[in-house]
């Protein structure tokens, strides 16, 4: 009989503990394990609707600090209707209690659209911060605060907290520059879409200002002053292959730089459809070609077709 009791005890006893031990892990699991939401932020040029998981939640400048973090599939569809502008479509991870900023330049293709991603990501050292650049395309420079770090993909870790300008460039596209503030104890991961420069484009709009400049009233005739010596637009016959053919362009004709990126001087212009000695590539896309008889120059390989 006393047995039978001190058994029972026992066994209330024992219940009683796993009953503790079953309400202490439902209390940490829902509580100290649950995910909080993320925030988003988003700017897009010109405005756009804003579809998240296929579901329209509004429009551009966009703020939202209680979408449940994990992944999701965010859409941006310009409003704009007399322009044709490609939507953007792409994923986002939302980290609880973090801020994610989208920012978006829509062009008529996508080439030519651009944008960036900027997020954060905790590490270890609360005192320090570090920077991470991801771009489109690849082994673009990048500068932070002015001085050149490398190429991307790129990883700059041991940074004082604080507002960096960070410049990204590569030839043939347009540069980015970004003001961002790194937060003690993360890494600010900066993820850029660069837009595809429109070689010409600058120079066409240069030479109808003074061409409009120029018209004579009474005759009503126009005498251009280009800026740059223009090749003669048409050759009597293919040069020796290897050659490079200029593709269509925005403007009917091509820069030719003297350096193989768009920062160096022009020293000429070459019309789509021409067709040139080639002479030299670098490895960022530039094609070296003899643009006149003993005169060289560089010009973008987005716009040319190498026949050899």
């Amino acid at each position: 009989m006393i047995f039978s009791l001190m058994k029972r005890k026992w066994l209330i006893i024992i219940v009683a503990v796993l009953a503790l031990v079953l309400v202490g892990l439902i209390f940490k699991s829902k509580f100290f394990n649950r995910q909080g939401p993320g925030a988003l932020q988003i700017s897009t040029t010109p405005r756009a609707v804003v579809y998240l998981d296929g579901s329209q939640v509004g429009v551009t400048p966009f703020f939202d600090d209680k979408i449940k973090s994990g992944e999701h599939t965010l859409k941006l569809v310009p409003e704009s209707t007399t322009d044709s502008l490609v939507s953007w479509e792409g994923k986002v991870n939302l980290l609880p209690g973090i801020l994610t900023v989208v920012n978006r330049n829509f062009g008529s293709s996508e080439s030519n659209s651009s944008g960036e991603m900027l997020t954060l990501e905790r590490i270890g050292r609360k005192d320090r911060s570090s920077l991470a650049v991801i771009s489109v395309p690849d082994q673009a420079v990048v500068k932070i605060a002015g001085e050149p770090r490398g190429f991307t993909p790129l990883t700059v870790d041991d940074l004082t907290p604080g507002d960096y300008s960070v410049v990204i460039s590569a030839p043939g596209y347009e540069e980015k520059s970004i003001s961002a503030s790194t937060i003690g104890g993360y890494k600010l991961i900066i993820n850029v879409q660069l837009a595809q420069q429109m070689e010409g484009i600058e120079g066409a709009t240069e030479s109808a200002e003074n061409e409009d400049e120029q018209t004579d009233e009474a005759a009503g005739d126009v005498t251009p002053t280009p800026a740059v010596k223009a090749t003669p637009a048409t050759k009597a016959t293919l040069p020796a292959k290897p050659y490079v053919t200029v593709k269509d362009t925005p403007t009917g004709w091509l820069r030719v730089r003297a350096e193989p990126s768009t920062s160096a001087d022009e020293v000429a212009k070459i019309n789509v459809g021409e067709s040139f000695p080639y002479l030299n590539e670098e490895d960022n896309g530039w094609y070296k070609l003899e643009h006149e008889k003993g005169e060289e120059g560089w010009a973008s390989g987005v716009y040319l077709d190498l026949v050899e």
